[in-house]
């Protein structure tokens, strides 16, 4: 815990410079931002500051439920081949990129002022991480208190989703929770499903893995932050309950109904599976609320499930 803690620290502290660069020359607030990479565009929209411009509209608004887009920011395409000539004419004072977008940093200077965040997903605490990074991007934009605010907000909300879990009957007979400080329970999976044979393992170092823990989880996976695997390695831990993210491909669900090897799995024959609502892996602090919410909603479902089967035997 105090390396990751450490490394969350490092990794602020290397955005923070960032961030202290992009406002060199200028004692102006940036008013006109633009951002490229869809878990910044979340950050940012979390501390109440809405972009003149972010990358494929739509698509974000499918995959990062967790904020709300307003109509009047501009669709400006790809997230690493941005319309150009759209970006220079939305006269942008401040473009936010990822790690990832390092080659097109050059050109984009061309444009406006451009710092680089996001360095959280590399973080063994990432959910830590993009608190902690979140803070900085409210200092450049002059909105520390907003930001004091939602952190506060998600320690609540983590709070009391932590207290609902160790007080679900679904919980107990699926997934398990434990008090205070432990992780206690049955073990889980969390996994995306890849395609019809493979699966991406989340472990304790990635923003689930994170979450997990911090709402009195117990994952099966105990090192790394994830993995792409065969479905078939899902039974070494026969104990094990599976958390994995909807919708699934029809490819998937036509698999689960004919497949042997499914079928096979433990916790398919005993009811030990748990279908979430789409939380991005790569999201900030407004997506671990909703990650945490629709963790209570679904042991609440599956526990209601479970007592009506009871009742009905």
């Amino acid at each position: 815990m105090l390396s990751a803690l450490l490394g969350a620290g490092a990794l602020a502290a290397t955005a923070l410079s960032d961030v202290a660069l992009a406002g060199e020359g200028s004692a102006a607030t940036p008013r006109r931002i633009v951002v490229l990479d869809w878990g910044l565009t979340e950050m940012v929209l979390s501390i109440g500051v809405v972009p003149v411009g972010i990358a494929n509209t739509r698509d974000f608004r499918r995959n990062f439920t967790a904020c709300d887009v307003p109509a009047s920011v501009v669709d400006l395409g790809l997230m690493f081949q941005p319309n150009m000539e759209l970006l220079f004419a939305l006269k942008p004072d401040l473009i936010v990129i990822s790690p990832a977008h390092a080659r097109l940093r050059t050109a984009l200077e061309q444009v406006a002022p451009t710092v680089t965040l996001g360095r959280y997903r590399s973080s063994e605490a990432p959910y830590c991480a993009a608190r902690a990074e979140t803070l900085q991007l409210a200092r450049l934009l002059g909105c520390e208190a907003r930001a004091e605010a939602l952190l506060m907000q998600a320690d609540t909300a983590l709070d009391h989703a932590r207290t609902a879990l160790a007080a679900l009957p679904g919980v107990s007979s699926v997934g398990g929770a434990g008090g205070a400080g432990s992780e206690k329970g049955r073990p889980l999976y969390m996994v995306n499903f890849i395609d019809e044979a493979h699966v991406r393992v989340f472990g304790p170092n990635s923003f689930y893995g994170e979450l997990m823990a911090t709402l009195g989880l117990r994952n099966a996976v105990h090192s790394g932050a994830y993995s792409t695997t065969g479905f078939d390695v899902l039974g070494s831990v026969p104990d094990a309950a599976l958390l994995y993210m909807k919708p699934l491909a029809s490819s998937v669900a036509n698999m689960m109904k004919t497949s042997p090897l499914w079928h096979a799995m433990p916790f398919t024959n005993e009811g030990r599976m748990v279908g979430l609502p789409r939380v991005p892996p790569d999201g900030c602090v407004l997506s671990a609320m909703l990650f945490a919410r629709v963790l209570v909603d679904a042991f609440e479902q599956t526990g209601e499930q479970t007592t009506a089967a009871k009742e009905h035997a």
